[in-house]
């Protein structure tokens, strides 16, 4: 044998060798689930000691644990199978584990893997009990909603939606930066009126302006005074009607609900907005799914201490998210339309929307795949059978 090729077959190997120990090689290959299992469980009794070799290993853990439940559920619509049940084991043993650094860019990355939303939502269940102060970006919560939502799992849907933007933990970070915006605000307020006033005196009396200044510095604060609470409360209008528009054609804010409510809820209000969306493409209309809308829009006036109307739960355990359904759109256009009589109407095709056509297709295959693929002369028997039970 040449030379050059020992060197190629050592270094092969040695390649080889390490690909295997390390988190990729341990992980590139798993022939079912309780093979994972036992990779995982070797690769935790022996994890590497470099921080970034251990996130990508954790990675790579939870990229096959994805493939494998990917694959489960090719065969196991029903949710049957208890190797489902094994490799979920896996991932919270996995997530769970001290040495694992389980943060914000973790979840995120585990989010654009597309788990499965019952997994999403035990994913986020360890995400809390791994860090109890920490809240979900708005924008990373946006990536389980997505995908729920384009699977059609629309009660997932909300369940993400309360664990993320209607957390605790997001709502109180979103009150701590109202709090101290306003804080800035007087503060700049306070610092530039009294910059005028005591910094004009301060200027008459080094002679770099005239004696006359002296009079006009206390308008001059009355001014500023006037345009900066001006300027505040029309910031205030525009914001307010930013945030109630949050809610689309299909949501607003229970009537007595406060400006500071509606900015700490302003993005739970967003993502069940685009529930209510996906539920009439769906369904049709919001009258086809009650559920949804009683869910939404549940009041009651008796919560915690008194009559307070604030968000929380009822008596029976139930969500009050102080949301309300606006008046449908579509009814209020055929109110119009009889009304007139039609006239300023005109009737079109309504619009095929290339993306909903392929969402619809890929809805068909999710839930029902085994009967999409069949030729449809393998179903003549049960059409013949059907008209035989009509005669």
């Amino acid at each position: 044998m040449k030379p050059f090729s020992c060197v190629r077959l050592l270094y092969s190997a040695a390649r080889l060798f390490r690909n295997t120990t390390s988190g990729n090689g341990l992980f590139a290959y798993t022939t079912g689930a309780t093979d994972l299992q036992n990779k995982i469980d070797k690769f935790l009794a022996q994890p590497p000691s470099d921080p970034a070799q251990m996130r990508e290993s954790v990675v790579s853990a939870l990229q096959a644990s994805r493939e494998e439940l990917r694959r489960i559920h090719g065969y196991d619509k029903f949710g049957l199978d208890p190797s489902r049940a094994v490799v979920s084991g896996s991932i919270e043993k996995l997530l769970k584990d001290g040495q694992i650094v389980f943060d914000k860019e973790l979840l995120r990355e585990i989010f654009l893997m597309k788990f499965p939303s019952g997994n999403v939502i035990d994913i986020i269940l360890l995400f809390y009990s791994r860090n109890p102060s920490a809240y979900i970006d708005f924008s990373t919560a946006l990536i389980p909603l997505r995908d729920s939502l384009y699977n059609a799992e629309l009660k997932d849907a909300l369940k993400i939606t309360d664990m993320t933007t209607g957390h605790p933990n997001y709502v109180a970070q979103k009150n701590t930066y109202m709090r101290h915006s306003l804080y800035r605000l007087a503060g700049t307020a306070i610092g530039i009126t009294a910059f005028t006033k005591f910094g004009t005196q301060f200027a008459v009396d080094q002679g770099l302006l005239l004696e006359v200044w002296t009079q006009l510095s206390s308008l001059n604060s009355i001014i500023l005074t006037y345009v900066i609470n001006s300027s505040f409360f029309v910031a205030v209008v525009k914001f307010g009607r930013l945030l109630s528009a949050a809610g689309g054609d299909y949501l607003t804010w229970q009537k007595g609900t406060f400006y500071t409510h509606w900015y700490r809820y302003c993005d739970m209000m967003a993502m069940c907005a685009k529930i209510v969306e996906t539920d009439v493409k769906l369904n049709g209309g919001v009258d086809n799914s009650k559920w949804l809308m009683e869910e939404l829009c549940r009041s009651d006036a008796m919560l915690g201490t008194g009559y307070t109307l604030a968000p929380g739960h009822n008596r029976e355990g139930q969500r009050v998210r102080l949301l309300e359904a606006r008046e449908n759109l579509e009814d209020l256009k055929m109110q119009a339309y009889w009304m007139t009589g039609g006239d300023g109407f005109e009737w079109v095709e309504p619009d095929q929307d290339p993306a909903e056509i392929i969402w619809r297709d890929h809805l068909q295959h999710l839930h029902s795949p085994a009967v999409g693929l069949l030729d449809g002369k393998s179903l003549k028997w049960a059409e013949d059978l059907i008209e035989e039970k009509k005669d």
